[in-house]
């Protein structure tokens, strides 16, 4: 099963056990206060990490359990807390004048240092908005191509396929963008074997980044499974 073969070689156990929720092994490297700091990116099936999403908002347990849990490719990224943001972002970004860019805020991407701002890097409006959504259980391999592949079964089915669980905007403005454009690539008649082959090449560009090499080798677990035309 896909998820025995991700917990076994990815994960450490549930650091509580109240949740389906998984820390992977490898260290993330972070720079806090002037000292370096390692987290780990959060897995488990979509069901599961909404739950934990939301508690991390409003439990001290939870958060204090998840302490060391990594949510984005920055220290700043972390579980937000308090009340949910009211009203959007569109309206006020319609006029909204972007500033310049802080290179301090840049050079928060330790491992792998990327020169382009985030959206958020420029409008005050945007950071505000995403600093207080919710953590998101992002589809490490996106539920909408898995099911129009028809393999959104098993293992993968939509509630419980492996997840990780990631700050709003890195998912909504990073990971589902950079993904949609290849649906379309996706043809009827395509054999498995195509199928996992265009896989690999959205998702080892989506994941080229050292700090998201987990996120990449359970990518490449699920997409071993559309090779082999599974689950069916």
């Amino acid at each position: 099963m896909i998820w025995n073969e991700i917990k076994s070689k990815i994960c450490t156990p549930a650091p509580d056990p109240r949740y389906q929720a998984y820390l992977t092994k490898r260290p993330v490297a972070f720079i806090v206060n002037g000292q370096p700091v390692t987290r780990h990116w959060v897995i488990g099936p979509y069901d599961g990490l909404k739950v934990l999403a939301r508690d991390l908002r409003v439990d001290a347990t939870t958060r204090a359990a998840f302490h060391n849990a990594c949510y984005g490719r920055r220290e700043t990224d972390i579980a937000p807390t308090g009340p949910q943001p009211s009203g959007g972002f569109r309206k006020p970004m319609a006029t909204a004048i972007p500033h310049p860019v802080n290179p301090a805020l840049i050079a928060q991407r330790v491992v792998d240092p990327n020169p382009t701002p985030r959206r958020s890097d420029l409008y005050d409006v945007f950071a505000d908005f995403y600093s207080k959504k919710t953590l998101e259980a992002h589809h490490i391999v996106e539920k909408s191509i898995l099911g129009d592949l028809g393999r959104n079964k098993g293992d993968l089915r939509n509630d419980i396929a492996p997840c990780v669980l990631a700050m709003a905007e890195l998912h909504q403005q990073v990971y589902t963008p950079a993904v949609a454009g290849f649906r379309a690539s996706f043809t009827p008649g395509m054999t498995s074997v195509a199928q996992a082959t265009l896989l690999t090449t959205i998702y080892s560009t989506l994941y080229a980044s050292t700090q998201m090499a987990d996120l990449l080798e359970i990518a490449t677990i699920i997409i071993g499974q559309v090779r082999l035309g599974k689950p069916t």
